[in-house]
């Protein structure tokens, strides 16, 4: 006869057994530990898998692309921000007290660990690698550059030069078993020095406060204007004494034309663009990214001009109404920029409205950048304090060259208007 008490605790052994086996959550559900036994091997898959995923992203990390020369420094675009830097400038905070802004202490750490000799300016260097939009954008606003000026960036050292070709090789027709007379190739240099290139400027503290990505925004296209219109100006007109390039207008060689007699005279569709283009053409260089630069005073007396009616008439009709600037380029036969660099008060004879107008090939215009953005700013300096706005003075280190004179034409006796 079967032990009906051994029987009962083999049943209550087995109901304990099962107990912890089983488990129930706050919702009543009842969780095997057999089922869960069973995703085991799953899970071990799916780590296995997630650990393989966290190997491969360290990998890359690893072999990101860092600035060259200052390690640490991720070449992140729009990570750097001069909202957040000059915040903490102008508030006159240590690095190490940038709380709001670590990335760019950061940069600025690594910047003055690699820099020989005191910081005399006690300014902020931020290397062009930090903020490549930037440097973009000032280009973007050069008229030369975007012409097609060449910008040569990253130079270190002075003078960087380059070998230019100043005389060409001869071609001759020679007999059979005849040896063709020797012809030497004239080799010269053009050379670039770094000169100091300052823009100073002001901003509301409302946009740097803020450092959204609006404001942040509207700061870099100010300080990118400023930059462009200096750049333009050094290129065009630059002196090549008192620290400044040597700008086309003042390289000796180049091509020149002259409008009207000892006065100058307005500009209209016939002259002085085909004598332009005819100085080039003479000189071999009518090549390359071709194109006029002047004032917007030249455009406006292009639109202003009428056909008169019979000699002597001051008015007549106009040929073109409205003049577009598709319409202008297709009359002048090449590409044209505008700037308000040139000035419109130059003398010849007895007028004293004239400007100057560029043609050429802008490819020979070259333009060496050596150092980053060195940035200062001041909310005490002149009416800022009072204004509730910070002064901010940029610093970079600038030259350009015309590489062959003769492929640049200047006209500086173009009147902005009749009288």
């Amino acid at each position: 006869m079967p032990d009906t008490n051994l029987a009962q605790d083999i049943k209550v052994m087995m109901e304990e057994i099962k107990g912890q086996f089983e488990a129930k959550t706050e919702d009543g559900q009842v969780i095997k530990l057999l089922d869960v036994f069973k995703l085991v091997p799953a899970l071990q898959e799916k780590y296995a898998s997630v650990e393989k995923r966290l190997e491969e992203a360290e990998k890359q990390l690893k072999s990101r692309p860092f600035v060259s020369g200052l390690p640490g420094l991720e070449l992140e675009k729009g990570k750097f921000s001069l909202c957040r830097a000059l915040n903490c400038i102008r508030q006159n905070k240590d690095l190490d007290k940038w709380t709001d802004a670590p990335h760019e202490a950061d940069v600025f750490r690594m910047m003055r660990a690699m820099s020989s000799g005191d910081d005399s300016t006690g300014g902020y260097l931020v290397p062009p690698q930090a903020m490549p939009e930037f440097i973009e954008m000032y280009r973007a606003e050069a008229v030369c550059v975007k012409m097609g000026a060449r910008v040569l960036s990253g130079l270190k050292g002075a003078p960087v030069t380059f070998v230019k070709q100043t005389g060409g090789a001869t071609a001759y027709w020679v007999g059979e078993g005849k040896a063709p007379t020797d012809s030497d190739l004239a080799i010269g240099l053009t050379k670039m020095t770094p000169k100091k290139l300052m823009g100073l400027t002001y901003i509301n503290n409302e946009l740097i406060r803020r450092a959204n990505p609006d404001a942040e925004q509207l700061v870099r296209q100010d300080l990118a204007l400023c930059l462009g219109l200096a750049v333009d100006l050094a290129v065009l007109r630059g002196s090549g004494s008192e620290n400044q390039p040597l700008g086309i207008a003042n390289t000796p060689g180049i091509n020149t034309v002259t409008l009207g007699t000892g006065s100058g005279a307005v500009p209209d569709f016939v002259h002085p663009w085909p004598d332009m283009r005819y100085e080039l053409g003479v000189d071999n260089a009518l090549r390359g990214k071709l194109g006029y630069v002047f004032h917007m005073a030249i455009h406006n007396a292009l639109m202003k001009l009428r056909n008169p009616y019979y000699s002597g008439d001051p008015g007549g009709e106009y040929p073109i109404l409205p003049l577009t600037d598709a319409q202008l380029q297709s009359i002048l036969g090449y590409p044209f920029a505008e700037t308000s660099q040139l000035p419109v008060n130059l003398a010849a004879g007895g007028s004293n409205n004239c400007t100057e107008i560029y043609f050429g090939n802008w490819l020979e215009v070259l333009i060496g950048e050596w150092m980053g953005f060195e940035i200062m700013g001041s909310n005490v300096a002149g009416t800022a304090f009072a204004t509730d706005q910070t002064w901010v003075r940029i610093i970079t280190e600038v030259d350009s060259v015309l590489r062959h004179p003769e492929s640049m034409c200047l006209c500086n006796t173009a009147r902005t208007a009749a009288s």
